[in-house]
C-alpha cells in the first residue's frame, strides 16, 4: 500500500476513523445541534442525503456523543426485514427473547422502553437506517412508520417512549409528504438533509485527512488537482475519498512525490471507463 511511500503513519481516505478525527464541517455541527435536540426531547427525526454525503458517519459521530448512561442506541440497520422484523430486532436489543405474536411483541417492547425510563433514567434512542425501504406493512391498515410512532406514543400522544431518527435518501422526504403519511409527517421535530460539500469546504476536507493522516510533506495535490477533484466528485465526500485513494496509488506506482492534474484525470479515466 501506499502508506510508507507518502510518509503516513495510517491510511487516510478510509471510513473506519475514529470519531474525533472525523471532519467537523458546518453542516455536522448543525446537524449534531439539532440531534442533541432530537434526543432530549424524544421526538422523531429525519435526516436524508445523497448517496456517500456522510449520513452514516454523521450519525455515528452524534452517537459518540451521547453518555451510554442517559441513552440507549437500538441501531436498526435494514428495514427491509419488515416491521415484524424490526420489532424482532429491538427485543433483541433490549435482551428479551423474541415473540411470534406482533401484539405481544409490540406490549414487551413498550414494557422495556417504559422501565428504561422511568427506573433506569436511560432514554431509547432508535435509529433506522435506510429507511427509504420501508414498505407498507401488508394486511395492515396502518404503515410502518406509523407503527413504529405508535410504539413510542404515550399518555395519550403528549410524550414518547424515546427518541426515533430515520436515514435515507433525498426520496424519503417525498414519501412522507404523501397524504396517507400526513400524521406521521406532522410529528416529525427535526428535519436535516445534508448535502455535498462546497468548494472550500472540500478542499479543507482532503487537507484534514492527510493531517490527521500524519503527512509532514509540502503540498502533495497541486491546486489543479484539487479543483478537478472537487469538480468530478461535486463535493460527496465517499466521492473524493475514492478519488484520492486511487491517484495516491497511482502515485505511488508512478513515483510521484507530487499529484497533479494529470494524475487526476487518468484516475477519472479509468473511473469513468469502468
Amino acid at each position: 500500500m501506499y502508506q510508507h511511500h507518502y510518509g503516513f503513519t495510517r491510511l487516510p481516505f478510509t471510513k473506519d476513523l475514529p470519531t474525533t478525527d472525523l471532519f467537523p464541517s458546518t453542516a455536522l455541527q448543525e446537524l449534531s445541534s439539532r440531534l442533541t435536540f432530537l434526543a432530549r426531547e424524544r421526538g422523531i427525526g429525519l435526516l436524508t442525503g445523497e448517496i456517500g454525503s456522510g449520513k452514516s458517519t454523521a450519525v455515528r459521530r452524534f452517537v459518540a456523543s451521547l453518555d451510554p448512561n442517559q441513552f440507549l442506541v437500538i441501531y436498526l440497520p435494514n428495514p427491509t426485514i419488515g416491521i415484524s422484523g424490526l420489532y424482532r430486532e429491538l427485543l433483541a436489543a433490549l435482551a428479551y427473547e423474541p415473540l411470534f405474536s406482533r401484539p405481544k411483541m409490540v406490549a414487551r417492547i413498550r414494557i422495556a422502553f417504559q422501565d428504561l425510563l422511568h427506573t433506569k433514567n436511560r432514554c431509547p434512542f432508535i435509529i433506522l437506517d435506510e429507511a427509504h425501504h420501508l414498505s407498507p406493512d401488508a394486511g395492515h391498515p396502518q404503515h410502518a412508520f406509523e407503527q413504529l410512532r405508535l410504539l413510542l406514543s404515550a399518555e395519550m400522544d403528549s410524550q414518547s417512549l424515546g427518541a426515533l431518527l430515520l436515514v435515507g435518501h433525498p426520496e424519503l422526504r417525498n414519501t412522507l409528504r404523501l397524504s396517507i403519511h400526513q400524521s406521521f409527517a406532522q410529528r416529525i421535530s427535526t428535519r436535516f438533509h445534508l448535502g455535498p460539500l462546497d468548494l472550500t469546504a472540500s478542499l479543507a476536507y482532503i487537507q484534514h485527512q492527510l493531517a490527521i493522516s500524519g503527512y509532514k510533506g509540502s503540498q502533495l495535490f497541486t491546486d489543479d488537482a484539487l479543483h478537478h477533484i472537487f469538480h468530478f466528485t461535486k463535493g460527496i465526500p465517499r466521492q473524493m475519498n475514492l478519488v484520492c485513494h486511487l491517484a495516491l496509488m497511482a502515485g505511488m506506482i508512478d513515483g510521484q512525490s507530487v499529484l497533479d492534474i494529470a494524475t487526476i484525470r487518468k484516475v477519472i479515466a479509468d473511473l469513468e471507463a469502468n
